[in-house]
């Protein structure tokens, strides 16, 4: 190696980019000799810095990596002696690039980075077949400690649904209302799905359970355009129709080269769903759902980036809810809509500081409207009559971030100090028309008959603020050690929490490719103006009937209520330790411990203990800071990437979630008995999921049938789990037994997909086909659960077996 004469060090800084002129954090820069020894490592800071130093002037080679880009190799990189520079530039993975050289980075371990952090880059998300693609939502799951519940909403690190931090690009894209997950985008503007399920920094609030972002793409200097399944799907289920049509249209490119880009990704989502069981003409339900996300950045200076973005997402679904338990003329017209709007300045200040001001604003609406005002009917046997309630909600949202990154500071090691602010306020007003509806026993006579008083209006808002300092101190090139301090105030609580957390990664030498991480902290959930709410809705009035027809009494009324000023912010401890290691032949290996324990949940309790004589006087629900959750988790995993550009994942996952209050009343169909323990409706104590994607041999095959397999690759997905738990009432509604002590059966699904590209009108194509659900497992997601009935645990099942297609335009040389 030139140079290996001189003895004076070389101190070198430099940052990774993007195409586009971003910074690039986590990146895992490394510096080898000719020989292929590695001498010096870095990796880059959220300001895309990185510092290192060399023994001695010369030539060197140079390897960047970072899951979600091309891998960076340069050769024979000079460095004289003293100070030097060096920059990066990061290309995004593109589904289809000009270079038939470029080869993925592999999932490399970070020695720098504490948190439990997962992630699926684009090339995954689009590429392994899971059911419902078009639905990014449906990815998740993909990864260790997230599951999708019966009703296809997401779970993280066996929390609740709504005690997630939700973001897309650094903002918070839940819904304001109820903290849920609901926005849906074109999974073709994804870049990148980033979830943290413990050890996540103190910038990072607003959930207990994770953190999951939603990183968005931008345009660079080239004009790309790609299309997805603008072909309708057929299926022939109680006669033929089209079923599916999911078009997806990207396009994005320069406004001015080098300075400004946009990227616009919009799809559409034209549903009919059959549901077997029910008679042909009310056996489908159909919806329409459309999105839109248009980002811009304008590069002020190179060291000073604005971006933007305009989100629209608008669904319309008849028949919604639709199931063996709910027919045609019990379900409701859904119409919801959401807009928000973005602006991000971000500048580099002299020294490797970084200052970065934010603003969003979010507003939309969800109407559900019954078929019909003919009476409801609650039986045994399922639901009968119209809906009995409407409801008509508006929601806001604004929101403002500011955060300031220092340069490293140099005493007793190196120090990256990140300081932020984040004020947001939520609001929303609802109204809600509630009508009668009817408790039918298995005979068909009365048993209970409902109505309710008061005014249908609601009406809140919360103003959430919070500051944070966090630290990461590396006293040697092994060991990182994070501290940090989030403070949190709202106006519903009026109180200031603090939420210390703790994190390290220690990557011993002795053993090179190997990094052990643990970490403490305590974690404050966002709080759901809908629960906050429910003291301002209306009462409902129940007449109980004995076998004969005759009421018990005069109805009983049963109100939910809050006394606001006792109120604490629900919080969590969790402690977390994992450890990764590479393995020979591009082997990943990680293995990882969670314990979280859930205190001050808020929960609804009955004043006085729900038994059947108590059904001749009223029941009040109090809304108390009383639930305590557990979740604990052991996952293992293993992930092979090969060939430059394919992978294979193996995971699984033992865990428990349990909480005290399992037991969710509701003031539409309340269930009667007391508070008890038991697990969520999510828990699956056993997980084994593995996908992956290869290519299909062609060299074994005779020359005249390797056309064949040309081009072809195949993808799969299989997932076994433990059937979720619920719960057992009779027909009067009282529980039966512990709560959630019942299990769907258990959930086993295989896919297999085939894609093959090729050339066509000057334009790469790529054509896929398969079949989900190849064994036909019916993988149930509802159940009549009323003891004594004839249909008692009679299950609904879920997806059967299904062939898909999909035929993708990926660009043009």
């Amino acid at each position: 190696m030139a140079g290996a004469g001189v003895c004076a060090e070389v101190s070198i800084t430099g940052r990774v980019l993007d195409e586009t002129g971003a910074a690039v954090a986590g990146a895992r820069v490394e510096v080898s000799t000719g020989e292929g020894a590695v001498i010096a490592a870095a990796s880059s800071d959220t300001a895309g810095n990185f510092r290192f130093a060399l023994p001695a002037a010369g030539s060197y080679n140079i390897r960047a990596q970072r899951l979600g880009f091309y891998l960076y190799e340069g050769r024979g990189q000079r460095f004289e002696e003293g100070a030097g520079e060096l920059t990066i530039t990061l290309n995004h993975l593109q589904e289809f690039s000009e270079k038939v050289d470029v080869v993925y980075s592999p999932p490399a371990i970070d020695p720098a980075q504490p948190s439990d952090h997962k992630e699926l880059d684009n090339t995954e998300i689009l590429t392994v077949p899971y059911p419902a693609q078009q639905d990014y939502r449906n990815a998740l799951p993909l990864m260790d400690g997230v599951v999708l519940d019966n009703s296809g909403r997401p779970h993280i690190n066996g929390g609740q649904g709504n005690q997630t931090n939700y973001t897309m690009d650094g903002f918070n894209v839940s819904d304001p209302v109820t903290g849920l997950l609901e926005a849906r985008v074109n999974i073709e503007s994804i870049q990148a799905m980033d979830v943290q399920t413990s050890r996540f920094a103190a910038q990072d609030g607003r959930g207990a359970a994770g953190v999951l972002d939603l990183k968005t793409k931008m345009g660079d200097d080239r004009f790309r355009f790609a299309g997805t399944n603008f072909i309708p799907g057929i299926s022939s289920e109680s006669g033929w129709h089209i079923n599916k049509w999911t078009p997806h249209l990207e396009l994005s490119g320069p406004i001015v080269k080098g300075r400004v880009w946009f990227h616009n990704g919009a799809d559409l989502f034209y549903s009919v769903d059959t549901v077997p069981g029910l008679p042909n003409g009310q056996n489908r339900t159909s919806g329409v759902t459309g999105t839109d996300l248009s980002r811009f950045q304008v590069n002020l200076t190179p060291a000073n980036i604005l971006t933007g973005s305009f989100f629209f997402n608008l669904a319309e679904v008849k028949r919604y809810g639709l199931s063996i338990l709910d027919p045609s003329e019990s379900t409701t017209s859904n119409r919801q809509t959401m807009y928000m709007s973005t602006l991000r300045d971000q500048a580099y200040l002299p020294g490797g500081a970084l200052v970065d001001f934010g603003v969003a604003d979010t507003r939309g609406l969800v109407r559900n409207l019954p078929q019909g005002d003919t009476i409801f009917q609650i039986t045994p046997f399922g639901d009968r009559g119209n809906y009995f309630a409407a409801l008509d909600r508006h929601f806001y949202r604004q929101q403002g971030t500011g955060n300031l990154f220092l340069p490293t500071l140099h005493l007793a090691g190196t120090h990256q100090l990140k300081f932020g602010v984040d004020v947001e306020r939520e609001a929303f007003h609802q109204e809600v028309e509630r009508h009668d509806y009817e408790v039918l026993n298995a005979d068909g006579t009365l048993a209970r008959y409902v109505t309710f008083a008061g005014s249908p209006f609601e009406r809140r808002q919360n103003v959430e603020a919070a500051e944070y300092i966090q630290d990461a101190w590396t006293p040697r090139k092994d060991l990182v050690l994070e501290a940090g301090l989030r403070t949190e105030w709202n106006q519903i609580v009026r109180r200031l929490e603090t939420a210390p957390r703790l994190g390290a990664a220690w990557s011993p030498k002795e053993l090179r490719g190997t990094k052990f991480s643990a970490g403490w902290g305590i974690y404050y959930d966002a709080i759901a103006l809908d629960i906050i709410s429910q003291p301002q809705d209306q009462v409902s009035l129940s007449t109980f009937f004995l076998p004969g027809g005759m009421p018990q009494g005069p109805p009983v009324m049963t109100a939910f209520l809050a006394d606001q000023a006792a109120l604490r912010a629900p919080f969590s401890r969790t402690a977390s330790f994992s450890v990764e290691r590479e393995l020979p032949h591009a082997y990943y290996l990680k293995a990882g411990y969670t314990h979280r324990t859930g205190d001050r949940g808020f929960m609804f309790l009955p004043e006085e203990p729900i038994t059947a004589p108590a059904l001749l006087t009223n029941v009040n629900y109090i809304l108390v800071n009383s639930r305590h959750e557990l979740y604990d988790a052991f996952d293992i995993s293993l992930r092979h990437s090969f060939a430059g550009r394919f992978e294979w994942f193996l995971g699984y996952t033992r865990s428990a979630a349990r909480s005290n209050g399992a037991v969710q009343y509701s003031l539409e169909n309340p269930v009667f008995g007391p508070q008890m323990a038991g697990p969520f409706p999510w828990d699956t104590p056993n997980r084994v999921h593995m996908w992956g994607w290869a290519p299909l041999p062609n060299r074994v095959l005779p020359a005249w049938l390797r056309f064949a397999t040309r081009n072809t690759t195949a993808g799969y997905l299989v997932e076994y789990r433990t059937g979720f738990p619920f719960s057992v009432t009779d027909q009067d509604g009282f529980m039966l037994g512990p709560p959630d002590s019942y299990r769907f059966p258990y959930y086993f699904d295989l896919n297999l997909h085939f894609e093959r590209q090729f050339r066509a009108l000057h334009y790469l194509w790529a054509w896929r086909c398969g079949f989900n659900n190849i064994t036909n497992n019916g993988n149930p997601n509802v159940v009549n659960s009323i003891y004594g009935t004839p249909e008692f645990l009679t299950y609904g099942r879920g997806q059967p077996r299904a062939f898909a297609v999909r035929l993708r335009l990926l660009g043009r040389k």
